[in-house]
């Protein structure tokens, strides 16, 4: 190596010169080659700061490589998760809306108090034809709107005739198609009985009957008279004050020519 001229200073020695201090070179400076090496031209950027930006931008581009995959994986999952929106046609729409105004039913349960009047039958919607018979003023054979009741059939066959007794007669009940309505009187008092044989006791009289001030006992205990013609009698008085002849005994529903025959030597004003 060639001995360094006596003119040329080194650049740490020129440097300390300028600052008026005197530095030892160190071990590095004093290396063979160091010398020698020229200083980094002006505006040139060190290797050290060179690789650091080179590290930075390789970061920066892996962050936003990461970033657009994130938003690229995003938004294929947006578009695989996304409702589907399927037409409904106006039949449908329709066909449901029917089906859920509809109210619910529910099967009736043994608890459950029953609906209607068990003696309703079935209503068809046209008119049923009837037979009436017995103690009415037009026997025979009516037609009557469906739903009609015993009591209409009677009044279509001209209503009951005076001996008529409509007390086991259910007047409420519904008619059906073909059946028979028959108006019948009183059923005739029973005979008396027999006295017993051998008997030598006179037959008692029985006093009359005031039928102003009887009870429906003392009527029931007449021939022929049960409760409900007895209740009807009361009512009769009830309604007109008193009996003012035995004769009256005829407005009363139920008593006829041949009961009255009967009842009118036992009853008295």
């Amino acid at each position: 190596m060639a001995a360094m001229a006596p003119d040329a200073v080194p650049p740490w020695a020129r440097l300390a010169s300028a600052s008026g201090r005197a530095t030892a070179p160190s071990d590095a400076d004093t290396q063979p080659g160091h010398a020698d090496d020229p200083p980094p031209p002006a505006g040139s950027t060190s290797p050290v700061r060179f690789w650091r930006l080179g590290l930075e931008r390789v970061q920066l581009a892996v962050i936003v490589l990461v970033v657009l995959i994130g938003a690229i994986g995003a938004a294929v999952l947006f578009l695989l998760t996304r409702p589907e929106v399927v037409p409904i046609e106006p039949e449908l729409v329709a066909t449901g809306t029917a089906v859920a105004t509809d109210p619910p039913t529910s099967a009736p349960t043994d608890g459950d108090a029953p609906t209607g009047r068990p003696d309703d039958p079935p209503a068809t919607g046209g008119p049923i034809v009837i037979h009436v018979a017995g103690l009415v003023a037009r026997p025979g054979v009516v037609e009557l709107p469906s739903g009609s009741r015993v009591v209409d059939a009677i009044e279509a066959a001209g209503g009951a005739t005076p001996d008529a007794d409509l007390t086991p007669i259910n007047l409420a009940r519904v008619l059906t198609d073909g059946e028979q309505v028959l108006v019948t009187a009183d059923p005739p008092p029973a005979a008396p009985p027999a006295p017993p044989t051998g008997s030598a006791s006179t037959p008692t009289t029985q006093a009359p009957v005031n039928l102003n001030t009887a009870t429906a006992a003392e009527l029931e205990a007449l021939p022929g008279i049960g409760p409900a013609l007895a209740g009807r009698i009361l009512d009769w008085r009830e309604q007109n004050g008193r009996f003012t002849s035995i004769d009256e005994l005829r407005e009363v529903s139920g008593i006829g020519e041949q009961r009255f025959a009967q009842l009118e030597p036992l009853v008295t004003l």
